[in-house]
């Protein structure tokens, strides 16, 4: 029904259909209900996302840290190994020092031995160090830059070992014990026992046994004798030069083979044989010797009338022998005296011809030497006593195949 009020028809249908306003806005919010959730659903993922990036940049700001200290604790190290390699390369000093203890004296220290300690081959040495054990036996280097060294030693008394080479690690203190000589070689009691089957009947037979070697100086051309002893201490060879100005260094000996008896042989003051009066030769059991160990004698063959005459060895400063070896045998000259031959200087060794069919008469001609290799050897002097060193001589008259076997002499 038509209502000519305007007012009044307007409330009516507001009051039977609403406020159009709040009818549109709810529209309008029913019709973005579904956008408006789903923008909050998004903005809540954008901030648990926000969150999320926050921690991992948390996280990886905190390992960066982390990952940084570690690098420059490693960049520490590298520095420290680069300083310590530089050191190192640059000759970085250590000490060097040996403890020296006399041998069989329960670690009683070896004073006064001298030292010296070359840096390179030995041959053409950078530098040298000397040093001498002090009270306690300490050879004290000092500080050196590490590598190869030469080392040497010398006792008070002039007993030397054998040139040892030592190598020092770098950064590292090098330190070695050597045990050494208690004293210098004293005089022991030694007898020869002579072994001589085939010795000739007709006659009395001598050995004058010379342990001396020569010297040759090439520049002078002057030969001087000289004789070297050896004692073997924890693997090393000490090696004592004797006083050839002493006569009881020289270690020269005659020795009378029927009466089992010996006497240090008379010489002149440089070493020279001298002819000799048998009747003044003072004779005994056994001959006093410096302890150590020798090389074979040179043994001169002599009857009683060549004594006399012995002073004529003096110009024979070589001879023609014949030398047996393993597997064959030769003839050769050899300097006199030479360790280990057998010498009949006044009377020519004779040969069976059997074993010179391919050598010429000249060939053969003043041989008076004999060589053999199963005749030479070595021969020690102890502070154990008796000391007895046996001499074997071959069959030498004549020289057979059989004389080059040391079962000749038995």
């Amino acid at each position: 029904m038509k209502n000519p009020d305007e007012q009044t028809a307007k409330q009516r249908v507001l009051n039977q259909f609403g406020d159009p306003i709040k009818i549109a806005r709810q529209l309008w919010l029913d019709a973005m209900k579904e956008k408006i959730m789903s923008q909050r659903i998004m903005t809540g993922i954008s901030a648990v996302m926000a969150v999320c990036c926050i921690a991992v940049v948390g996280i990886a700001w905190s390992m960066m840290q982390d990952s940084r200290a570690f690098n420059l604790q490693m960049l520490e190290q590298f520095k420290l190994a680069q300083e310590k390699s530089a050191s190192e390369t640059s000759g970085e000093l250590q000490p060097i020092l040996f403890q020296l203890e006399q041998e069989g004296k329960d670690d009683q220290p070896a004073v006064g031995f001298a030292g010296t300690l070359s840096k390179g081959d030995g041959n053409n040495p950078i530098f040298t160090v000397e040093a001498v054990s002090d009270k306690n036996g300490l050879l004290d280097f000092g500080k050196l830059p590490w590598g190869n060294y030469i080392l040497t030693l010398k006792a008070p008394w002039g007993e030397a070992p054998q040139a040892e080479q030592i190598t020092t690690i770098p950064g590292r203190k090098f330190e070695e014990t050597i045990v050494c000589p208690a004293d210098a070689p004293q005089d022991v009691q030694v007898e020869f026992q002579v072994n001589w089957e085939k010795m000739p009947d007709d006659q009395d037979y001598f050995l004058l046994c010379d342990f001396r070697s020569i010297d040759f100086n090439k520049s002078t051309g002057i030969r001087s004798f000289k004789l070297t002893s050896f004692q073997d201490i924890q693997g090393q060879s000490w090696a004592y030069h004797h006083d050839m100005e002493k006569a009881s260094d020289r270690s020269v000996f005659l020795i009378d083979v029927n009466n089992d008896r010996a006497t240090l042989c008379p010489l002149t003051a440089d070493g020279k044989f001298e002819n000799l009066e048998f009747q003044k030769l003072d004779w005994h059991s056994s001959v006093e010797i410096l302890r150590g160990r020798y090389r074979s004698p040179t043994i001169y063959l002599l009857q009683k009338s060549d004594l006399a005459q012995l002073a004529a060895l003096n110009p024979m400063i070589a001879t023609k022998m014949i030398s047996f070896d393993s597997q064959r045998m030769d003839l050769t000259t050899c300097p006199l005296p030479f360790n280990g031959a057998i010498v009949s200087p006044f009377k020519q060794l004779e040969i069976d011809p059997a074993l010179v069919v391919d050598k010429t008469p000249s060939e053969l001609k003043q041989i008076h030497g004999f060589f053999a290799n199963s005749f030479s050897g070595t021969y020690s002097a102890t502070d154990k006593e008796p000391n007895v060193w046996e001499l074997n001589i071959p069959d030498l008259f004549p020289i057979t195949r059989e004389s080059g076997s040391l079962s000749s002499a038995r």
